[in-house]
């Protein structure tokens, strides 16, 4: 399902307003199913900036595998990191008694993917074109990474009406979960 351009443009504004600390100015949007998976649309949208920072970034080794391999990997991965999160937000959520916020979270997390994206994006282009001392670079990467760890707690804390310190633990266990894919990816690399 492909969301229209006015649902697109609604929902990155809403993300833009968690991406503000700003829940007041959200646009109230109704949780169907249909919507629900539409937000998943976002994973196209970030996918032009995953495939920069992929081609881009370098490779401590070599990869012992082909490229066609190398592109089925990265692409099956792709999908899965976003699927994992989802579903384990779902199981955690039913064990606190919170499974009716599913929805509202998933889809304010999905169009917030977007904007994290794209500043990634932008702070990997500053970084790697020396226009920066790489001391600043890297303070500049640290506040980014906290900016956007805390715009993703904001989120949660708001969607799933709780309180910080449940949204900070969700928000680790993101960290957590991703970190575990990425080492499961970097494995399959090499085999």
């Amino acid at each position: 399902m492909i969301p229209t351009l006015a649902e697109i443009k609604i929902s990155l504004s809403n993300a833009l307003q968690y991406m503000r600390f700003n829940s007041a100015q959200i646009i109230p949007t109704s949780v169907t199913p249909e919507f629900f998976w539409k937000s998943f649309f976002a994973a196209v949208l970030c996918l032009p900036s995953t495939i920069y920072l992929t081609i881009t970034r370098p490779l401590e080794t070599a990869p012992t595998i082909d490229l066609f391999a190398l592109l089925l990997i990265d692409s099956l991965f792709y999908i899965i990191s976003w699927i994992a999160y989802p579903v384990m937000m779902h199981l955690l959520l039913v064990l606190h008694k919170k499974e009716k916020q599913f929805g509202t979270f998933i889809i304010q997390y999905n169009w917030l993917q977007v904007w994290q994206s794209l500043i990634f994006h932008l702070l990997f282009i500053l970084t790697q074109s020396n226009f920066l001392p790489d001391t600043l670079g890297n303070f500049l990467s640290l506040i980014s990474l906290l900016y956007i760890l805390a715009t993703q707690a904001y989120m949660t804390k708001t969607t799933l009406e709780t309180g910080w310190f449940s949204a900070t633990a969700f928000v680790f266990f993101n960290i957590v979960l991703a970190q575990a894919i990425l080492a499961l990816h970097q494995n399959m690399m090499y085999l």
